[in-house]
């Protein structure tokens, strides 16, 4: 045998009496997620012509013989191989052959070159990138195969069993077949599956693996082809005339003048006669030729779609589906087809097909070549797409899966997908978009991917997933970035991240600076008004399973701060991500634009509402002819006893109509500005005619203006005159609301109402409180008191609600459930 390659960095080694096998790399996987990793977890495989030794991290392993085959060599080991890590596979030959080096992939295959002049050395870096699962090996010797060699590559930021396998999982019931790629450097075992309609990429898969049996099965056909007895029938003189049959007989009878009887003989003259040829032309004949003539135009397409991606084409690809185009034509072609028509039939059912030699196996491998795979099997080999694009496309999808069991679709078109002609790809894009509606309050929900923000002032921007928010009362959308990164910063002992960021994992400072750039970028422009900041939050999702650790993380604090930073997202881990989701959409208007940050100065601006000031008078009704006198008349009138001289000036006058007047009516309509109030004795008031004398003021109207929508009574309407501000009159939907005379009770309220589907306000005693099933907030002494069942079990203080009321508001939400 060949000497021995030393190294503390050997991870196998591979002897026989012919090569020598080397593979060097990391004798450990990265520390990256601490990862406790099994004897057991991987498996290698190792096929070779001859016997051969095995030395797996310093043990001796010998193979089995199979029997009737090459030797096998089967290991449960701990993982060796792990993506984005460089291994050095080095070959060696004896003098007496020329070694050759093969992989399905040809940038793997190139890498591996001649050591110099040495021709019977080859020498090469091995990187599988983002790409994971099992890739084979092949060596070759005098140019026949000797010895493959099957690895198992293992992702380093997620679990292999359990997440790789999940997003799997995931993407394939969602879209089936968006997964598949074409001749990566990885593959994965699949089975054959009950789905019809395959694509392209798991066609190849199939015949690929079939090609061989479907032409010994052809070939049968050949050598003993099904056939049948064809009658065919002409009138003919009666002494060339050789074969009767039925017909013949019911001829003559039919044409009796051509039929003598001489000597008490019958001589016919003429007659039908019948002859008998043989035919290939059958139903299942039919069928076989249908089967190698679409199966060649398949394999033309396919290769007239490969040409066309923009990748390194590969020549061997191309001569393999010639040569298998070749092969099929050749049998197509053949004089038994000739006479025979081409089209799919209805043969399936035919005993022939059942029973006779090549038919049988034809037909089986047909329905083959007609049905998708399944994930769990080890007949058919699949690449998969990288796993930084699988995750992205899963981060959409999982997100999309969040919203499904929230809400009501709207849109038709869960996820559009494209094809090349190869594999099927997601759709990006203003295209890629789904649309949710929220039944609790009608808002609508759009989660786009990939959409492009092409009218920036600066440089188009094109972020992973946006979710966009069009909340009631509120003209802007609000839009979120949920980017996905295949990265993770391992927050390496005596680095930098480790010293400033955090010293647990988490998402890259670059891919943070990526979410800042998002939102200064992405603004909108409404006709001639100056361009507006519409992103509120841009968040990184990254490979991480451990939540809990995770919260402490700087990155995600920031979010709370800045509503910037990253969240952990894997199949094992999607908590974080979902209570977001969740809250993004169930805020205000007001909290979900104090999620962004605002510049500086811009509080001077913006315009403060002096709660104090209650100066819009809730007017009641007597019947429903004093609500049409006042509308005509541009007046209210009310009496002086009950406007006490402390709440003037009013400036605004809103009319009540009671539910008992007004029925489905109720509520509060119409409202105007007062232009002057006059001191008047009731009688004086000719509009309405009365006797009276009593003080009472009359407020004249400018005009009556309606509200963009009633305010609605709900538990109980105003009996007397009440006092309220126009900023609670222009925003509120219910009575009650009109009551509240604070900020923060309006902050509050608004809140709950988004968050409880039952609310109600209650005064008394001058406190303000809200009421949602056995739970009660009351604003009290500077604090906001939360009861359940009469008892005490929360506190928090009004000027803390003030400074963070989303932060403070989460927390009271979890006290009601």
């Amino acid at each position: 045998m060949a000497s021995h390659h030393t190294g503390s960095n050997d991870l196998l080694e591979i002897q026989t009496d012919k090569v020598t096998i080397v593979i060097k790399g990391l004798a450990s996987p990265p520390r990256l997620l601490n990862r406790v990793y099994g004897t057991g977890d991987s498996e290698l495989k190792l096929f070779c012509e001859d016997d051969f030794e095995l030395t797996l991290n310093g043990a001796d392993l010998r193979a089995t013989a199979m029997h009737n085959g090459p030797f096998l060599g089967l290991y449960q080991t701990k993982p060796l191989f792990f993506e984005q890590q460089r291994y050095e596979l080095i070959i060696e030959a004896t003098d007496k052959h020329d070694v050759e080096f093969w992989h399905d992939n040809i940038n793997i295959r190139n890498k591996i070159t001649r050591v110099g002049r040495r021709t019977k050395m080859l020498s090469g870096i091995l990187n599988f990138n983002n790409e994971i699962g099992l890739s084979d090996l092949i060596i070759r010797l005098d140019g026949a195969s000797y010895l493959r060699l099957v690895l198992e590559v293992f992702p380093t930021k997620i679990g292999y069993k359990e997440d790789y396998q999940n997003i799997v999982e995931d993407v394939t019931a969602e879209v089936y077949s968006l997964i598949f790629d074409f001749l990566k450097k990885t593959y994965i075992g699949y089975q054959q599956s009950d789905k019809a309609n395959n694509s392209p990429v798991e066609f190849f898969a199939i015949i690929k693996k079939i090609y061989s049996d479907l032409l010994k099965a052809v070939d049968l056909i050949l050598i003993k082809p099904h056939h049948l007895l064809e009658s065919n029938y002409d009138v003919l003189p009666g002494h060339k005339i050789k074969r009767i049959d039925g017909k013949t007989k019911r001829w003559i009878e039919q044409h009796q003048e051509q039929a003598r009887v001489v000597d008490g003989r019958i001589h016919v003259l003429r007659a039908m006669a019948v002859k008998k040829k043989i035919t290939y032309d059958t139903k299942e004949n039919r069928l076989a030729k249908y089967i190698l003539l679409s199966t060649a135009n398949k394999l033309k397409s396919f290769k007239k779609n490969y040409l066309r991606l923009s990748r390194r084409d590969d020549i061997t690809v191309s001569h393999q589906i010639d040569d298998m185009i070749k092969g099929l034509n050749r049998r197509s072609d053949n004089s038994l087809f000739t006479n025979v028509n081409s089209h799919e039939s209805s043969a399936g059912m035919s005993l022939v097909f059942s029973l006779a030699p090549g038919y049988r196996a034809l037909y089986r491998y047909y329905l083959m070549l007609m049905r998708g795979l399944s994930i769990g099997g080890d007949v058919f080999n699949v690449s998969i797409k990288d796993l930084a694009l699988l995750y992205e496309y899963w981060c959409f999808i999982k997100l999309n899966s969040f919203l499904k069991e929230r809400y009501e679709l709207v849109s038709q078109d869960i996820v559009r997908t494209q094809g090349n002609g190869i594999f099927v790809s997601l759709v990006k894009g203003n295209d890629s978009r789904v649309r949710y509606k929220n039944t609790h309050n009608g808002e609508m929900i759009t989660l786009s991917y990939n959409p492009k923000k092409d009218s920036l002032p600066t440089i188009s921007q094109r972020p992973d997933n946006v979710l966009s928010l069009k909340k009631k009362g509120a003209r802007t959308q609000y839009e979120f970035v949920f980017d996905a990164k295949y990265r993770i910063n391992p927050a390496l002992r005596d680095t930098d991240y480790y010293r400033s960021i955090s010293q647990t994992p988490g998402p890259e400072v670059d891919d943070i600076n990526t979410m800042h750039r998002y939102r200064d970028a992405i603004v909108y422009q409404n006709n001639a008004s100056p361009f507006e900041r519409i992103l509120f939050g841009a968040y990184v999702l990254f490979p991480y399973s451990n939540e809990d650790e995770y919260r402490q993380h700087r990155f995600y604090e920031s979010i709370e701060k800045v509503n910037i930073g990253g969240l952990p997202f894997l199949p094992t881990s999607v908590k974080l991500v979902s209570e977001l989701l969740d809250e993004l959409i169930s805020d205000s208007p007001e909290s979900a634009f104090e999620r962004t940050i605002l510049p500086k100065g811009i509080d001077d601006k913006l315009a403060k509402i002096d709660w104090s000031v209650r100066d819009v008078l809730i007017g009641t009704l007597r019947n429903r002819n004093q609500l049409e006198t006042c509308l005509n008349h541009k007046f209210y009138h009310a009496p002086r006893s009950k406007v006490s001289e402390s709440r003037f000036p009013i400036r605004y006058i809103a009319l009540y109509q009671s539910k008992s007047l007004f029925s489905a009516d109720a509520g509060i309509q119409y409202y105007g500005a007062v232009t002057k109030c006059v001191p008047i004795k009731r009688n004086e008031i000719t509009e309405i005619p009365s006797v009276s004398n009593e003080p009472y003021y009359r407020f004249e109207v400018l005009e009556w203006k309606k509200l963009s929508r009633t305010i609605t009574p709900r538990e109980v309407g105003p009996r007397v005159i009440e006092y309220t501000n126009i900023f609670l009159l222009r925003h509120s939907s219910d009575v009650p609301e009109l009551r509240l005379r604070s900020e923060e009770e309006y902050r509050l309220y608004s809140e709950l109402k988004r968050a409880v589907n039952s609310l109600t306000i209650n005064d008394d005693d001058n406190e303000m409180g809200f009421v949602h099933k056995n739970s009660l907030i009351i604003f009290y002494n500077g604090s906001i008191d939360i009861y359940r069942n009469k008892k005490l079990i929360a506190k928090y203080g009004v000027d803390e609600f003030s400074r963070a009321p989303n932060a403070v508001f989460r927390r009271i939400k979890k006290e009601l459930y």
